[in-house]
């Protein structure tokens, strides 16, 4: 008996391999995670430095220039660009596809970290890899014409912390709201009447607002860690604080100064359907299902929006869920076409040539979907896109299915 002709005498063993294969099909649809893009790991990174008040040349000179040695003497480089603007410095690098990413990783942090002690001080580096899975799936805009950004930002982070506790979310951040600063206003005259300098205001903050560590005092088998703790946790504090003793009165920044909640210039502003607005912005970990994620977002979200007040108005932005159901609902359209167009097509040649040829739409996909899981992938725009053709092949080319009923019905006859 040839192997062609095996599957045709031995039809009671083909229809439980079908069986299998349809229900291992069935649970890896029902299992693989759903995600917009794929994730897999680049070998590339970007780091920013940022120097407020430097300009391009003091920043090339200091920053750039330094790590773009330190990066170059690194292996398996590809490339890498800078670029510079008043006050930040960005540079990309990234390494040859063949090369661990995590390896390359540690060794670009490596190579910065012993940079760092030569850098200024107000340098700050921020190193980031090239991720698909760091765009953010959902976003959240919080509305309100009248409400401060102070107020809009504590929401805002209330939010951020209770998303990040949901399963399946990687990080979230708050957005577009200015940064709040403690301003002290002193006055000048004042300040001259007791022959006081500025300096000596922001000694005394600088001094106040520290938490120094003590050291330890061990009580028999018991031991405490002492800390000085002067960070401060309210206006009154600072106000309170002790600048000098003059004439042996205690002068305090209360009676030379004025200090209060502001906010820092507006780099930017955030606007949703032309209001006034802050934004919570959430992303999945990899190999969880978006459209499961999406349901945990939105009840959080609704149960956070149930506390905010009337003058804050909560809307969803973005949800990149709707992108993947989309998809999901064209395929299935796709899908239930293809087998329709064969049944149509191939239905008065007869039900048994109709059902084999049509059987095979299935199972192709079945077979597509399990690698697909065991193989740790997702389903995804590009693996979606896949499927759509596998189906669409079947239905938009008919030379396909009409050569495999042709050998079906020449199996049959040898049979």
């Amino acid at each position: 008996m040839r192997i062609l002709e095996f599957p045709i005498r031995r039809y009671q063993f083909t229809m439980v391999a079908f069986l299998c294969l349809v229900a291992l099909g069935w649970y890896a649809f029902a299992s693989v995670p759903r995600e917009e893009d794929p994730y897999f790991k680049i070998p590339g990174y970007t780091v920013a430095a940022i120097y407020p008040g430097a300009d391009p040349k003091d920043l090339e000179r200091l920053v750039a220039k330094p790590l773009e040695d330190k990066f170059a003497a690194l292996d398996d480089v590809r490339k890498m660009e800078t670029s510079i603007r008043d006050g930040v410095s960005f540079t990309a690098i990234e390494f040859l596809a063949s090369t661990d990413a995590d390896k390359k990783y540690d060794e670009v942090t490596r190579e910065l970290n012993a940079l760092r002690p030569e850098f200024p001080p107000e340098v700050r580096i921020i190193v980031r890899r090239f991720s698909p899975g760091l765009v953010n799936t959902v976003q959240i805009a919080l509305l309100s014409d009248g409400a401060p950004y102070r107020e809009l930002e504590d929401y805002a982070r209330e939010l951020k912390d209770k998303l990040k506790t949901v399963e399946g979310v990687r990080s979230s951040e708050s957005w577009a709201f200015p940064e709040r600063e403690l301003r002290i206003a002193v006055d000048l005259r004042r300040m001259s009447e007791l022959n006081l300098a500025p300096a000596q205001v922001i000694g005394a903050i600088q001094s106040e607002n520290a938490n120094i560590p003590a050291g330890f005092v061990d009580l028999g088998p018991r031991s405490f860690s002492l800390k000085t703790s002067g960070s401060y946790s309210s206006l009154d504090q600072v106000r309170d604080t002790v600048i000098a003793s003059i004439d042996g009165r205690i002068v305090r920044i209360r009676d030379v100064a004025d200090v209060a909640w502001s906010t820092a210039a507006y780099s930017y502003t955030g606007r949703y359907n032309g209001k006034r607005a802050v934004f919570v912005t959430a992303n999945q970990k990899d190999g969880y299902n978006i459209l499961d994620v999406r349901e945990r977002v939105m009840a959080a979200t609704n149960q956070f929006a149930a506390t905010l007040p009337k003058r804050i108005k909560l809307e969803v932005g973005f949800d990149q869920s709707e992108n993947v159901r989309h998809r999901l609902d064209r395929l299935y359209f796709d899908f239930a076409i293809a087998i329709s167009l064969v049944l149509l097509t191939l239905l008065p040649l007869g039900l048994r040539a109709a059902g084999i040829v049509m059987v095979s739409i299935p199972l192709s996909l079945s077979f597509g979907l399990a690698c697909l899981y065991f193989l740790g992938y997702s389903l995804n725009q590009l693996s979606i896109a896949g499927l759509w053709w596998r189906s669409d092949c079947w239905s938009t080319t008919p030379s396909s299915w009409w050569r495999t009923f042709r050998a079906t019905c020449a199996w049959g006859a040898r049979a």
